[in-house]
């Protein structure tokens, strides 16, 4: 039985004692940096508890510590899109991976000064629903159960559970045993799922036309499936020669799957204040 202290206060009140909040996870070592290099490409990646940003802002340097899409992230000073840095973190030995986005929130916090708070907006959402009742596309099937372990604790924009970049998809007419790849090319982007359930999937498709996408479909358990879709997922490009079908078709064609335009609460991260980079 655990015990728990009171102090007696003269008025006869009892108070009882709180426990200390947990302190925010935070990384073993850390080095932050502005970059100078003016090239084109960023990159964000994780590996065994190491943590490398580069060349990336630090509106996107939040939006993979918070994994919310880039037009969900309000607010802040022009210099957080203009300036870029290079991030360098590892965390202690044995942390998990789920752990590695708070310790870049406590960073921020740390060396940004970010008070940052989520809010919750009305907006045009899609509902991911079944095309036909009952009826599944040649590419959805249902599968049995994964170990979840095997989950990748990083999502689309880096973070959060559905997908695992960094990793080369599966080989050809192969899906992953458990989890979400994406592999693209000149034509278009391709979706691989092992084991996923539909909520699964509608993360995947969020942002799909800027929008979060929502699970309607009332489908439960897991499944495999491959989506195929042009590379701009929602009109064919002037001059691209790509037969791939926009997202759109490609889901109902598939998947048996469509998007259904809905309005409902989106969490948008808003930035209270942010302060240029304390140096390490």
């Amino acid at each position: 039985m655990r015990c728990v202290l009171v102090t007696i206060l003269l008025t006869g009140g009892v108070v009882l004692a709180q426990t200390p909040a947990a302190p925010n996870p935070s990384f073993e070592v850390a080095s932050v940096k502005p970059n100078t290099s003016n090239s084109g490409s960023s990159s964000a990646r994780s590996v065994k508890g190491s943590f490398t940003i580069l060349n990336q802002s630090a509106r996107m340097v939040i939006v993979n510590a918070y994994d919310v899409l880039p037009e969900r992230v309000v607010g802040g000073p022009s210099w957080i899109d203009n300036t870029r840095f290079d991030v360098n973190a590892r965390a202690p030995e044995g942390t998990p991976d789920s752990q590695l986005p708070l310790m870049m929130r406590t960073l921020l916090a740390e060396r940004f000064k970010l008070v940052a708070r989520t809010e919750m907006r009305e907006q045009p959402v899609y509902a991911l629903v079944l095309a036909t009742p009952g009826q599944l596309g040649p590419n959805l099937k249902p599968s049995a159960d994964c170990n979840k372990a095997a989950q990748s604790s990083f999502g689309p924009r880096g973070f959060g559970p559905g997908a695992s970049p960094g990793l080369a998809p599966p080989p050809q007419g192969q899906l992953p045993a458990c989890g979400v790849r994406s592999s693209s090319d000149g034509r278009g982007t391709t979706i691989f799922g092992g084991a996923r359930t539909m909520a699964d999937l509608a993360r995947t498709l969020d942002g799909t036309g800027g929008r979060v996408v929502v699970d309607r479909t009332g489908l439960t358990g897991t499944f495999n499936f491959e989506l195929r879709y042009a590379r701009d997922n929602l009109q064919s490009p002037p001059g691209n020669d790509s037969d791939l079908p926009t997202v759109f078709t490609a889901l109902q064609e598939q998947l048996g799957l469509k998007l259904e335009s809905e309005r409902g609460p989106v969490e948008f991260l808003v930035i209270d204040s942010v302060e240029p980079l304390t140096p390490d």
